[in-house]
C-alpha cells in the first residue's frame, strides 16, 4: 500500500525542530535522513514504514469499537426547561423547543433503575444533571440524589455527579449542598465580560458576567469549579481569558466552538484565533517548564492521549456509545443536544429502548462513513473521531455530514498540542501521567 501523504503532518516545535505526525499510527517522529530518504522514495525502509503506516498500512479497525449490547456510565438528565437568561445562540430556541417541562422525582428514578437493568454497567456511574438553568428545579436536584444514596448503597454502585449551570443562582444554600454532595460544577461563560454580557444576559437585559464571578468566588474555596467557555469572538485573548477564570476561582477551562449561523467567524477572524492560540501554546509550555499546569482541558486530554498512543477515535464523543441523555418525560436520546427532535428519539424508560436504531446511527456515523470526503485524507482523523454531531446538524441539517467551522477550530488546537508536546523534555511530560480532565 503506497503511503497517502496527506495522512502525515509535518510541524516544528519551539526549537524550529522538524517532526511528522501519522494519522496512520498516532506516532511522533522527529525528522531525519531514514525518513527523509524513504518520504522521496529513495530507499524502502520497513521499520520506518511501520512507523508512519504500520505493518499494514491501515489503522485499527472499528469492528469492536462499539457493544452491541448498550453499555451507560453517564447518564445526563433534563432537570428542567426554564431558564432565567436569553443567551443569543441558545440550543433550545434554535429549533423552538423551549418549554415549561420539569422533571419529578417519580420519572428519574425510574429512569435510573431501567437503565440499571437494561444496559451494561460497572460500579460506577456519572450523572449529570443538565437543564436550560437546572438550578430552578434544585429540589429535584436534591431528592434525586438521596435516591441515587439509596440505590447505590442497596446495588453496590457509586454514582458521581456533576451538573452544568449559567451560575447565577449560587448562594449559600445550594453552595452548601455542593459540597456536602461533592458535586463537580461546570459554568457555563464567555470567557471576557464583554462578549459574556453581549450573549448571556438576563431576560430584563441586564449581564450576567458579574453576578457569575462573585458566585464563583464563594464557591471556589470549597470545591472545584471548571469553565465551560464558548467561543463567539475568535479575537479573543485566550492567555488573558484563562488568567482572568483562574484568578476568579476557576479551577479548569475548556472551549466550544459557537454553533450559530449568526455567529460565522470570516477568515481573518480564524486566522487570528490560530495565531493567538500558538501564544496560548507556548505560555503553556513555559509554565510547565516552572512547574505549573495550565488546566485547558482542551490541550490536556488531546496531550494525553499523545502521551499515551490512545488507540483511535471513531466517534467525536461517547454519545450513544456508553453516555445517553433522557429528556423530563422520560425520552431516551443519544445526545442532550437532540432532547425533544423526534427523529433522534431512540426511546423512553416506560416503552423501551430502540437498540436496532442505536446500532444503526453508530455504523453509519463512524468517522470514515460521516467524513468519506473531508476525513479520509486527513491526518488528524484518529485523534479526531469526526466532528460534534450538533455543530454538523445545525450547519447542515444533519448529523452525518462534516461541521468546517467546528472541524477547523477542533484541528488548530491538535496542531498546537503536537507543537507542545514536541517542545517538552521527557522529564516535563511527566504531568500528563496524573493529570486528566474529560472533554
Amino acid at each position: 500500500m503506497s503511503l497517502n501523504k496527506s495522512k502525515i503532518y509535518s510541524f516544528k516545535n519551539n526549537h524550529d525542530n522538524l517532526f511528522l505526525y501519522s494519522g496512520y499510527t498516532g506516532l511522533i517522529l522527529e525528522w531525519n535522513n531514514r525518513i527523509q530518504n524513504y518520504l522521496e522514495n529513495k530507499e524502502f525502509d520497513e521499520e520506518v514504514n511501520n512507523y508512519l503506516q504500520g505493518k499494514f498500512g491501515e489503522s485499527q479497525t472499528a469492528a469492536s469499537s462499539f457493544s452491541i449490547k448498550p453499555v451507560v456510565k453517564t447518564l445526563t438528565l433534563f432537570v428542567t426547561n426554564q431558564c432565567n437568561l436569553a443567551c443569543s445562540y441558545c440550543h433550545e430556541k434554535a429549533f423552538e423547543l423551549h418549554n415549561s417541562k420539569s422533571l419529578d422525582i417519580e420519572t428519574f428514578k425510574k429512569t435510573v433503575l431501567y437503565f440499571l437493568e437494561n444496559f451494561e454497567h460497572q460500579n460506577v456511574i456519572n450523572i449529570c444533571f443538565w437543564g436550560d438553568e437546572l438550578l430552578l428545579n434544585l429540589q429535584l436536584i436534591k431528592e434525586s440524589v438521596n435516591v441515587l444514596k439509596e440505590i447505590g448503597d442497596r446495588q453496590g454502585i457509586n454514582f458521581k455527579f456533576s451538573l452544568t449551570t449559567n451560575g447565577t443562582f449560587l448562594n449559600e444554600e445550594i453552595i452548601d449542598f455542593l459540597i456536602r454532595y461533592n458535586i463537580s460544577v461546570e459554568i457555563s461563560i464567555d470567557g471576557l465580560e464583554i462578549l459574556h454580557d453581549l450573549h448571556r444576559r438576563y431576560l430584563d437585559g441586564r449581564g450576567s458576567y458579574q453576578t457569575i464571578i462573585d458566585n464563583v468566588s464563594k464557591l471556589a474555596a470549597y470545591c472545584d469549579v471548571s469553565a465551560r467557555v464558548t467561543v463567539t469572538n475568535y479575537q479573543i485573548d485566550l492567555i488573558e481569558m484563562y488568567q482572568k477564570l483562574e484568578n476568579a476561582g476557576f479551577c479548569a477551562m475548556k472551549t466550544e466552538c459557537v454553533v450559530d449561523h449568526k455567529l460565522k467567524n470570516s477568515e481573518e477572524e480564524f486566522r487570528y484565533f490560530a495565531d493567538n492560540l500558538q501564544l496560548f501554546a507556548d505560555y503553556f509550555i513555559d509554565n510547565i517548564k516552572q512547574r505549573k499546569i495550565i488546566y485547558y482541558t482542551d490541550f490536556l486530554n488531546v496531550l494525553r492521549n499523545f502521551h499515551f498512543g490512545a488507540f483511535p477515535n471513531f466517534f467525536p464523543c461517547s454519545a450513544g456509545l456508553d453516555k445517553y441523555a433522557v429528556n423530563t418525560d422520560g425520552s431516551i436520546y443519544f445526545c442532550h443536544y437532540f432532547s425533544n427532535i423526534p427523529e433522534f428519539k431512540w426511546g423512553d424508560v416506560n416503552l423501551g429502548f430502540d437498540r436496532e436504531k442505536r446500532i444503526q446511527f453508530l455504523k453509519s456515523h463512524l468517522v470514515m462513513e460521516r467524513g468519506k470526503e473531508n476525513c479520509d485524507n486527513c491526518w488528524a482523523q484518529r485523534v479526531c473521531g469526526g466532528t460534534c454531531y450538533y455543530a454538523s446538524y445545525v450547519e447542515s441539517e444533519t448529523t452525518k455530514s462534516i461541521s468546517d467551522n467546528y472541524c477547523r477550530f477542533k484541528k488548530e488546537i491538535f496542531k498546537k498540542a503536537l507543537y507542545i508536546y514536541t517542545s517538552l523534555l521527557e522529564e516535563e511530560k511527566v504531568f500528563l501521567d496524573n493529570t486528566y480532565l474529560s472533554g
